[in-house]
């Protein structure tokens, strides 16, 4: 396949994504995260599934540069179940991030979010 292939991109980012998962949720047997570590989980993982808000990494994150990522993470809609999010939520609004950047009608609009 050639390198610009979206299924090879595809497949590198769910790589990207599953390694971090399993570094983040190994105390739970890699079955859920805490809501509390989605920054850090984003701040962990590489661009483009990650949200690195910081440029240089010898400098301290301010404030305002970790509410921009706080900000960005609600902005993806992670639903969770008292307080616990699940592989197929995080890793589905993560692809939609980055791979969801097209213009859908209003019929598929309505499909999507029966999804």
């Amino acid at each position: 396949m050639k390198d610009d292939n979206p299924i090879k991109t595809f497949t590198g980012n769910f790589d990207v994504f599953h390694e971090c998962w399993v570094k983040v949720t190994d105390k739970f047997h890699c079955v859920k995260m805490k809501e509390r570590q989605l920054v850090d989980f984003f701040r962990e993982m590489p661009m483009p599934m990650g949200m690195k808000v910081q440029a240089d990494e010898t400098r301290v994150q301010t404030e305002q540069e970790l509410s921009e990522l706080k900000k960005q993470v609600l902005k993806m809609g992670i639903r969770s179940e008292e307080g616990w999010i699940y592989f197929n939520e995080l890793l589905y609004r993560c692809m939609r991030r980055v791979h969801g950047n097209f213009k859908l009608n209003k019929k598929m609009q309505i499909i999507e979010l029966k999804t």
